[in-house]
């Protein structure tokens, strides 16, 4: 059942929070999916939003008295968190029962999802597939039925790249919406705190809580909507199961009364090569963060996130600064362009789930993952909301939106999910 079907389920009396929290409990074993299993059930339950719903965390929230490891052997040497992190808190506060803390790509540095320290969680969907990540045991633990909702973090794209690969609702918020206090950085300039459910209502029930809403009915749908299709970067080289299933999305939305126009969009081009000449956000933040952990411990950290966070250390000074000058600038004129749209709607990533037996060489892997990141990653550079949605159980379709127009894009994607 979903979060929104337990609620009511609830209310009517038809079932008791604890004994469904025992259910979910008693499945819940350590794993590849969840990494610790925490029983932070906050009972006696406050009567709250989230009263009984079984909700799995990342394992980069801080949780008070437990480890914050992010997918990693050596930081669980680290001691206990002294407080929760702000996202737990108001989990917490809303009467979220927290099952456990669920596996992640190391330090949440890459879009597939694999982690050689605790094993790869499977994609129930196709276990010779990638999950997607870095938000992996999250994904897996929703679509696995080991949880009713997951919270996880998107930097380029953590939590709508396994939600489209395994069938699921994974929403990015607009930066900076949802504290991200306690939460372990990658990139403290594009990280985002966000849900992975069955379904939009779930998302924005738990959107509303983790940006500390007070509890508001489902935003309206007031359409026809007009959504741009870009014919630049994000619609070129798909495999050829995405593009047909977005050509039928496209299709399905227009029959259903609503606008799609497709027009280029240069900047999206001018965005890649600002990141090719200058490195990306996330390289020169990573870099500053994990460099003395590569250095000190890098025979125990996953070698191909060590390689990502030591090749930070190419750009220079100039370089940062001429990157965050312009993502102070580029998203402000970008959105004074294309905000007259309702949404943009995109594939969420360019292809199927990769098979796990084709990233064996660090070649494959790291050109593999720059393609999986390339679709998502320019929606955390761009600031605003972002939304897959499940268009095929591993093909996702992403909608998104300007900075603060996260409640009409829920509305938005409602349509096209009607559609």
């Amino acid at each position: 059942m979903t979060a929104m079907e337990l609620r009511a389920a609830y209310e009517r009396g038809e079932l008791a929070p604890e004994r469904v929290v025992k259910s979910y409990l008693d499945r819940v074993r350590v794993g590849t999916v969840y990494l610790e299993k925490t029983e932070d059930l906050a009972w006696p339950t406050p009567e709250g939003p989230l009263t009984g719903i079984p909700i799995s965390v990342k394992d980069n929230f801080d949780q008070k008295g437990r480890v914050t490891a992010g997918g990693s052997v050596v930081l669980r040497e680290r001691p206990p968190a002294a407080q929760d992190a702000t996202a737990i808190a108001r989990l917490k506060a809303a009467g979220a029962a927290l099952l456990g803390r669920t596996n992640m790509t190391e330090l949440a540095y890459s879009g597939l999802g694999l982690n050689p320290h605790f094993g790869t969680p499977e994609n129930p969907n196709d276990p010779a597939r990638v999950p997607g990540g870095s938000s992996s045991g999250a994904a897996t633990s929703v679509r696995a039925d080991l949880a009713v909702a997951a919270i996880g973090t998107d930097t380029g794209g953590s939590v709508r790249i396994p939600a489209a690969f395994q069938g699921l609702v994974g929403f990015k918020p607009t930066n900076g919406l949802i504290p991200t206090s306690g939460v372990l950085p990658l990139s403290p300039t594009l990280d985002t705190v966000g849900p992975i459910t069955r379904d939009l209502e779930d998302a924005w029930l738990l959107l509303s809580v983790l940006a500390g809403w007070p509890l508001r009915p489902f935003p309206k749908a007031e359409g026809p909507y007009r959504l741009l299709l870009p014919q630049t970067v994000v619609t070129e080289d798909l495999d050829p199961e995405v593009e047909l299933v977005l050509e039928a999305v496209v299709t399905r939305v227009m029959a259903a009364g609503h606008r799609v126009e497709r027009a280029p969009v240069p900047e999206f081009l001018e965005i890649l090569e600002l990141y090719r000449q200058h490195g990306s956000l996330a390289e020169h933040e990573a870099y500053r963060l994990y460099r003395d952990l590569v250095e000190r411990r890098g025979e125990a950290v996953d070698p191909r996130v060590a390689s990502r966070v030591v090749r930070g250390g190419r750009w220079s000074e100039a370089d940062r600064s001429r990157v965050r000058a312009a993502y102070e600038r580029l998203p402000r004129r970008f959105w004074a362009k294309y905000g007259a749209y309702d949404a943009i709607i995109t594939p969420t990533v360019p292809v199927r789930p990769p098979s796990i037996a084709d990233l064996a060489s660090d070649q494959a892997y790291f050109r593999t993952n720059a393609r999986v990141l390339r679709n998502t990653m320019l929606f955390n550079f761009l600031q605003g909301p972002a939304v897959s949605l499940p268009a095929s159980p591993m093909i996702g379709v992403m909608l998104a939106a300007p900075p603060g127009r996260d409640a009409a894009l829920f509305a938005v994607a409602r349509a096209v999910m009607a559609a």
